[in-house]
């Protein structure tokens, strides 16, 4: 019993680490401590990376600052700029904070990045402005009529988020991007790239699941619908880039794949290609064969992901959330991010663009115990008081034997 306790207990302990620290029972909604740890573990990282001399502490902040406006990555600028409280030296601490209370309006972000922002250069200033409002330009752009889908997509920009007609003229200088945002084209593109891919052309399948599910979810007047295309615009844009690793993009294709399989998605588009019709008529027939195809339990499996990824882009913007996912490999990593987007806003894009994957280290989700945790700890639980009896029984036994015996006298 001994030797098979000492095998069984290192087992069921590796599975006890490996269920808590792997994130496959990491809750999908973080909870509030974990997002206070994880901005902690975030403001101990930027700190770190700030030099101990306390003189060359604004000089770093200042060239990384003016690096992200170069590389016009306004979102990744903005989180430095909340992160002068955290980088800069003691004394430049204390006049950016009283400086802070003493602004009247805004949040506690809005006043410190524009505290911080006094610091810098007029140049710099300057230049900060006139992106944030190329920025916000870029959300005013009406979505592109039609999409290419490709299978190997070229290196392009980032697209720019599109706006709905009733949004507001004059949006307030926010991150968040507030506009609908949706790069997944028109019908029209989905039935003539699904009969190339019915033909054998080269298309990107992935891209065009993608296209299909979200054109099918645009049929949908919900709150739930605008997340997953959200989401999915996202995921199509960070694909088309190239921004996505091998991982990550085998993991959301398992997904697509079972939300859209090909034995029912292939048969339902040969049968809507089968007869000549107009164009009009042919959309309508392919729509339909993408909506009918869906597996329900496949898209809500897939929706669990969207959530978190519309949530990413949510709290910070589209642009930002591509840049975020970019170091994502499982659904584990995407609820990580999700974390860190939670806890830092715009200071996770630049977490993210300083640290690289060593950022997704910062999450701090905790552990939910499930029953299986619950039962696989207290087997370990239950194994290490047996082995603790076993042993203590067995020294019992062998000091007994070994106590000397005393003889009658003769």
């Amino acid at each position: 019993m001994f030797n098979s306790l000492l095998i069984l207990m290192p087992v069921i302990a590796a599975q006890i680490l490996g269920a808590a620290f792997s994130g496959a029972t990491f809750s999908d909604a973080p909870t509030v401590e974990a997002i206070d740890q994880t901005r902690r573990n975030m403001d101990e990282s930027f700190a770190a990376m700030a030099p101990r001399n306390a003189d060359d502490k604004y000089k770093f902040w200042h060239d990384i600052v003016s690096r992200e406006l170069t590389a016009r990555d306004v979102t990744a600028a903005r989180g430095f700029l909340l992160t002068a409280p955290q980088m800069l030296s003691r004394e430049e601490v204390k006049e950016l904070m009283a400086a802070a209370d003493a602004e009247v309006k805004g949040t506690e972000d809005e006043r410190i990045a524009l505290v911080a922002l006094r610091k810098l250069p007029v140049e710099v200033s300057q230049r900060f402005a006139e992106a944030s409002g190329a920025a916000r330009n870029m959300s005013t752009v009406i979505e592109p009529a039609s999409d290419t889908i490709t299978e190997t997509p070229a290196e392009e920009p980032e697209p720019a988020p599109a706006a709905t007609e009733d949004a507001p003229a004059e949006e307030a200088p926010s991150p968040v991007a507030e506009a609908r945002f949706a790069m997944l084209g028109t019908h029209a593109d989905l039935a003539n790239h699904s009969e190339r891919w019915l033909q054998g052309d080269r298309v990107d399948e992935l891209v065009l699941k993608i296209t299909g599910i979200g054109l099918a979810e645009s049929s949908a007047q919900d709150a739930t619908a605008e997340a997953n295309i959200r989401a999915l615009s996202i995921l199509k844009s960070a694909r088309r880039s190239r921004r996505m690793t091998p991982e990550f993009t085998d993991y959301i294709t398992a997904r697509l794949d079972a939300a859209l399989p090909d034995s029912a998605l292939k048969p339902a588009l040969e049968e809507a290609f089968t007869d000549l019709a107009t164009t009009k008529v042919r959309v309508e027939r392919v729509s339909a064969a993408y909506a009918g195809a869906i597996n329900p339990k496949g898209l809500a499996r897939l929706e669990s992901d969207l959530t978190q990824i519309n949530r990413i882009g949510t709290l910070t913007d589209p642009a930002a959330a591509v840049t975020l996912i970019e170091q994502v490999k499982d659904g584990a990593d995407l609820r990580r991010v999700r974390l860190i987007a939670e806890a830092g806003g715009d200071r996770s894009v630049a977490l993210v663009k300083q640290m690289g994957p060593s950022a997704m280290r910062i999450a701090d989700t905790g552990v939910r115990w499930t029953r299986e945790l619950v039962l696989q700890f207290m087997g370990l639980t239950a194994a290490g008081l047996i082995m603790f009896w076993v042993t203590l029984s067995t020294l019992r036994r062998t000091l007994l034997r070994r106590r000397p015996r005393l003889e009658a006298p003769q």
